[in-house]
């Protein structure tokens, strides 16, 4: 190759790489509009749990991820009907350099009853890019329009909790029946409940009234409701005087239909009450047969309750086929404290018809409570007693005119010896 084409191709190169440099130069340093552009964003949102009926403040990150300046940016935040906003619904930001970030403050409140789940809020951001430009400064772009959005976890469930308790009679005491109890059943938690049924949990000391009276249907309670439970129970007779917590077990079920069941407990307390039992009692005399008049009937009692018994009374009641006659019916006894013990005496004759065997004689005793303790209830007790009637002393069996039919006897057996005497 001559020295002319050598020397020809070298400037061709050098023109070549000089047009290069040049290129790249401006590549480098001209921020041409398609070269850089700025892009904000929302990057972090704290927090992003919340409950029904929350009012709370939410810290909201922006950043700018692009490699231009932003001037001038706001964000407008577009409340629901779960989620809404409290106060300004635009956030402002002067400037967010790029790559950099910042946080606003937005106050957010939370539907009351709102059902779980994830709810967004709409969010519209604008703002204008900023870049230098060597040959005319610090240029502003036109305005940006994006839509953003940030979401939140709305969790809430109903607490069910027992309010006011009453009862009809307000003084329960032992063998009280159809006692009514009346609960409300509130809603302290945050979300509504539906399908809400209560039991009562009942034992030997307290049993349904009738079928179905320890169960009560309420159905939907919305945060902040109450509604009324209703029970019917009876009182064992046999219960202490004392204060008794009943389990009550209440299922119910959320909004979306999840199932739930709690424990709590319905406290009564079961006044003192007198009770009675015949610790013994016996005949005057101990043997009595048909005709007999003027038995005694000895009948010792005591006071087995928990409260002073007032007014004791003790008497005879009518019985079918009891062959007794009661001349005394009734005996007074007066007052008798927990665990005291009196004897009552009644009288009555025996029918001269009466066949030897053992009669169930019904006794009644009759009190009022210690007025004192405001008990002024009338308390009855019925028991029966075998009483038994027995045959003459004789041995022979009791037959009504059997004394007659005996005297006629007599008479003949001594008129025939007066006749053979005589002959």
């Amino acid at each position: 190759m001559s020295k002319n084409g050598k020397g020809r191709k070298l400037v061709s190169l050098c023109a070549v790489g000089i047009a290069l440099f040049m290129m790249f130069s401006l590549v480098s340093f001209t921020p041409l509009a398609d070269a850089a552009f700025s892009s904000v964003t929302i990057t972090d949102v704290t927090p992003t749990e919340l409950h029904p009926g929350d009012t709370r403040e939410v810290i909201v990150t922006v950043k700018n991820n692009g490699g231009r300046d932003a001037r001038d940016i706001r964000l407008s935040f577009k409340g629901t009907e779960v989620v809404s906003l409290v106060g300004p619904t635009v956030a402002h930001i002067n400037t967010l350099n790029s790559w950099c970030s910042k946080e606003v403050e937005i106050t957010v409140h939370v539907k009351e009853e709102a059902p779980n789940g994830v709810y967004p809020v709409p969010v519209t951001c604008k703002w204008r890019g900023y870049y230098f430009d060597p040959a005319k400064g610090y240029v502003a772009t036109d305005t940006i329009n994006v839509s953003l959005g940030i979401s939140f976890n709305v969790i809430g469930k109903g607490v069910i909790n027992i309010g006011d308790i009453s009862t009809d009679p307000t003084d329960i005491r032992p063998g009280n029946e159809d006692v009514e109890i009346r609960a409300f059943i509130e809603n302290s938690g945050e979300a509504a409940a539906k399908d809400i049924e209560a039991k009562l949990i009942c034992d030997d000391k307290f049993k349904p009234s009738w079928s179905g009276t320890d169960r009560s249907y309420i159905g939907r309670l919305n945060s902040g409701e109450k509604g009324e439970a209703i029970f019917h129970i009876d009182i064992a007779d046999n219960i202490e005087s004392n204060t008794y917590s009943i389990p009550l077990q209440i299922r119910y079920k959320d909004t979306k239909g999840g199932e739930y069941e709690v424990m709590r407990e319905i406290n009564i307390l079961v006044e003192p009450k007198p009770e009675f039992e015949i610790v013994s009692y016996h005949t005057e005399p101990a043997n009595i047969s048909a005709g007999d008049n003027g038995v005694k009937l000895h009948v010792r009692i005591r006071n087995t309750g928990s409260e002073k018994a007032e007014s004791v009374s003790v008497r005879s009641t009518g019985e079918a086929e009891v062959p007794f006659d009661f001349d005394v019916k009734s005996d007074y006894v007066g007052n008798l404290k927990p665990d005291e013990e009196w004897t009552a005496v009644l009288k009555f004759d025996v029918d001269t018809d009466a066949l030897p065997k053992a009669y169930q004689q019904g006794i009644e005793i009759r009190c009022t409570g210690d007025r004192d303790l405001g008990d002024y209830n009338v308390y009855l007790f019925d028991e029966m007693i075998p009483i038994s009637v027995s045959s003459n002393s004789s041995g022979a069996f009791s037959v009504p005119g059997f004394e007659v039919l005996f005297a006629l006897i007599a008479l003949f057996v001594v008129f025939v010896l007066f006749l053979r005497r005589k002959r």
